[in-house]
């Protein structure tokens, strides 16, 4: 299915850029309100583009996750080595 907030993201886009336009063949030139209406089409079109593959992102992790060991049990290639036990020296301040 599709993730619905690029969607709505990608149509905010559209309408942004359209009335940039419309806005720019209206007035025969680049005003300031041209430019901020082209300046938001493209945070929009930013946007869409992440959240389009942000979603895709998140299919490929769910497999991956009922491999791992469950969580608050420390293995012992997790645990760190005691000092004192491996020859380190202990620093006095």
């Amino acid at each position: 299915m599709a993730n619905p907030r690029a969607n709505v993201l990608g149509v905010t886009f559209a309408m942004l850029a359209l009335a940039s336009a419309l806005l720019i063949s209206n007035e025969g030139a680049v005003s300031a309100n041209a430019w901020a209406l082209l300046a938001l089409s493209g945070v929009f079109a930013a946007a869409s583009v992440m959240a389009f593959f942000q979603e895709q992102e998140g299919d490929a992790h769910l497999g991956g996750q009922a491999n791992q060991p469950a969580l608050g049990h420390q293995t012992e290639v997790q645990a760190l080595p005691d000092p004192a036990e491996n020859g380190f020296d202990i620093p006095v301040v």
